[in-house]
């Protein structure tokens, strides 16, 4: 009993306990992060995720929506991870991103969204003999890991417009969320042996605040900047503060161009502070980490007397918690298209990832993300 305590508590602080365990490269120690980007700026790779209004990442961009709008973003994953001769396969159901923006009159606009910072979510099986009398006495044991949990950013943002050359904004975060952990021991011979069932639930709780501003010194050309600063992090159990550290700062830049007609030319590169969730992690391998991508737009076929939006874009970026102390890196090409509804009150987007991620001692993922975003003007 004592040693399932141990490990349920262990495993629920984030600890990276190495790939086996915890399912997949990409959930190591906290979890995964999906990147905050809404399905349009995936479909260019994230490129444009500083100008996008519908990813919470540049509060500035908000006041570029022009209408009320509301938008919800579902993203399943389907993965499989190589690690010697064995391999395994996941799926993991994912809505990352949930959001309203409101032009609140003249040059001001404001918008709330609800983003999954770090998702860490799977399940585990393995078997073990285990002798509970005599030594010819050998039941057959199933250990059974269940994890179910995300830290998610709460946002409200204000942005201010003069004119379109000159938009910047601010942010408000909360984040939030809890892991609940289940851990089972199911004994082959039911009837002399009871199993056991460990639960572990901790919370976290934390603030940070944003900046971003947009320069368009002309028609075909743009430049973004924002900023994340990251207050305290903590973790609870019950009533109980079991360790703390501080939200990742975040700086990122973004540039497009519009001098092609009929198309929009974009990169973007940002660094952010994985170190310092160390504290919350229970393991030193945690890395800053930079993230780079490219990606186009362009105007595609008339379909239904409406123009269909063409995407496609690449991405490199290496992960925040390592394996076997090393870094894993995920490189990922991206495509996706976007297509206006009901009058051009609504649009629907689609993208679809196809991510490679690799790290030390023989160890590969290989993912596919489909991405379907919708947003509703009333």
């Amino acid at each position: 009993m004592l040693r399932l305590s141990m490990a349920a508590f262990a495993v629920s602080l984030g600890l990276a306990t190495g790939v086996a365990a915890q399912g997949a490269l990409s959930v190591q120690g906290l979890g995964f992060p999906p990147g905050q980007m809404s399905t349009r700026a995936e479909g260019s790779g994230g490129s444009t995720s500083d100008f996008d209004p519908l990813s919470p990442i540049n509060p500035a961009s908000l006041s570029t929506v022009g209408l009320t709008s509301l938008f919800l973003q579902y993203a399943p994953e389907f993965r499989k991870v190589n690690a010697g001769s064995g391999s395994a396969n996941t799926t993991t159901a994912r809505f990352p991103i949930f959001g309203a923006v409101l032009p609140l009159g003249g040059s001001w606009t404001g918008g709330f969204s609800a983003s999954t910072f770090l998702d860490r979510s799977f399940e585990t099986r393995s078997q073990r003999t285990e002798i509970v009398g005599g030594p010819d006495d050998v039941v057959e044991v199933t250990e059974r890991l269940r994890v179910l949990g995300a830290i998610n950013d709460l946002r409200i943002g204000m942005a201010w417009a003069s004119g379109p050359r000159l938009r910047i904004g601010a942010g408000a975060h909360l984040f939030t969320g809890r892991n609940r952990l289940t851990l089972d021991e199911i004994y082959s011979d039911s009837v002399r042996n009871t199993s056991n069932t460990q639960q572990s639930l901790v919370s976290y709780s934390g603030f940070a605040g944003s900046v971003g501003v947009s320069y368009h010194p002309s028609r075909v050309i743009g430049f973004a900047l924002s900023g994340r600063k990251g207050g305290e992090l903590r973790a609870r159990s019950g009533d109980t503060a079991v360790a703390e550290a501080t939200i990742p700062d975040r700086v990122s830049a973004g540039v497009t161009y519009e001098g092609i007609t009929g198309a929009t030319l974009s990169a973007r590169v940002s660094r952010e502070a994985w170190s310092s969730l160390e504290g919350l992690s229970g393991s030193g391998d945690v890395f800053d980490g930079w993230d780079s991508s490219v990606g186009a737009e362009v105007s595609g076929p008339r379909i239904m007397q409406r123009v269909v939006t063409l995407r496609a874009g690449g991405r490199y970026r290496t992960l925040p918690f390592g394996f076997d102390g090393a870094r894993v890196r995920e490189t990922a090409f991206m495509a996706g298209f976007g297509a206006p509804l009901t009058r051009n009150r609504a649009t629907l987007d689609f993208a679809v990832q196809r991510a490679a991620r690799s790290s030390a001692g023989g160890v590969d993922e290989r993912g596919f993300i489909f991405s379907f975003g919708l947003r509703v003007s009333p």
